[in-house]
């Protein structure tokens, strides 16, 4: 068995490595060669690296020293197997449901593979609905993305429940004809973390209310401002209003044991901020309109700003995750799909691709 503390590292240069053979390819390439056509047959190398990182992450260690969460869901999962612990009634039924059904017919290593499965799968089906013709890259995109190896392995629910978010964003974008296949999947997720809750409410507002990303924009910067003036007061307001059970962290004094830095995270929001800034180079500087995109970029936008609020209390980042599972769409969507640079696209995308999974590799290493 590969020992635990090789799994993050084997990964971790794994995606670096195609990230920048990825980006070699592309740099040469016109906006009209990235968005060429391709053949089904495309889909087969992102499919079989998903199966093969799924089988290799979901195959892991019970590890809490190295994937945190997972030693407890283990432990849940024994406590079922042993009718200590049944599925509640108390809301994500699904997930409930899921543990006793795995609980009492496979192994442990078998249900956290399957789980390891549904998330690369349904991130993958979310690549493939945003970017048919450049699903290998958009994949990669996400596979570099800073949260994503953090959610396999430590909040699996939590990853599991937002991949399916993403693929309930793609019908919901699509056409209203789709309806129906959204609210089902967004059903799926709110039951499996009703934490999901936040991105979808931001996805209807964005469908059906605030469709300008300048109106979304001026929100986010306004919420910067009300962290810094008021973020105290705002913590405890949205603590109140109990959408989701772990608000309750919110309400703890902020401790350096449970994150790594306390206080304004300028760091992560200098983070958070990257495809907002390129949304606002895009839609307000070059006036180039996409309403896929924008709806991606509002919703994003929108959800971001819930975390900015919230920047300072206990576990943030788990709220900043309900931004950041969408990260690398809203930032490789334009770059493969709206013709932004023409014939020097190529060099950009192949910039920001490297980068992005560059950044990921530093904040891993230091």
């Amino acid at each position: 068995m590969v020992p635990a503390s090789f799994y993050h590292p084997i990964f971790l240069y794994l995606v670096l490595t195609l990230t920048f053979v990825a980006s070699c390819r592309t740099y040469p390439m016109s906006f009209r060669l990235i968005d060429r056509p391709r053949s089904w047959v495309s889909i087969i190398p992102p499919f079989l690296l998903c199966l093969i990182l799924a089988l290799f992450i979901g195959g892991r260690p019970i590890s809490g020293a190295y994937f945190c969460d997972t030693s407890n869901y283990a432990q849940m999962f024994y406590l079922m197997r042993a009718n200590l612990s049944l599925p509640g009634d108390d809301g994500e039924w699904i997930w409930n449901q899921f543990m006793y059904f795995c609980a009492h017919r496979m192994d442990v290593s078998q249900y956290l593979t399957i789980i390891c499965l549904g998330y690369f799968g349904f991130t993958l089906w979310a690549c493939q609905r945003f970017a048919p013709n450049n699903v290998w890259i958009m994949m990669l995109f996400n596979l570099a993305a800073f949260s994503f190896f953090t959610y396999s392995t430590n909040g699996i629910r939590n990853g599991l429940a937002c991949a399916i978010t993403l693929v309930a964003i793609s019908y919901l974008v699509a056409n209203k004809r789709n309806l129906v296949m959204a609210c089902t999947l967004a059903f799926i997720a709110v039951n499996i973390h009703r934490s999901t809750s936040l991105p979808l409410l931001m996805a209807f507002i964005s469908t059906y209310c605030i469709r300008s990303f300048k109106v979304a924009y001026t929100f986010w910067i306004l919420s910067i401002l009300i962290s810094l003036v008021a973020g105290s007061a705002v913590t405890s307001l949205f603590a109140g209003l109990g959408f989701d059970d772990r608000v309750s962290y919110l309400q703890e004094e902020a401790s350096s044991e449970m994150f790594s830095h306390t206080g304004f995270r300028w760091d992560f929001l200098l983070y958070s901020m990257m495809p907002i800034v390129l949304g606002y180079y895009i839609v307000m500087r070059r006036g180039i309109r996409n309403a896929t995109y924008e709806f991606l970029l509002n919703t994003y936008t929108l959800s971001n700003a819930f975390w900015v609020m919230v920047i300072r209390a206990n576990y943030s980042n788990r709220f900043a995750y309900l931004s950041w599972f969408m990260y690398p769409m809203v930032l490789a969507y334009p770059l493969l799909k709206m013709n932004v640079w023409d014939k020097r696209q190529g060099e950009a995308l192949s910039l920001i691709m490297f980068m992005h999974a560059a950044f990921t590799w530093f904040m891993s290493t230091i």
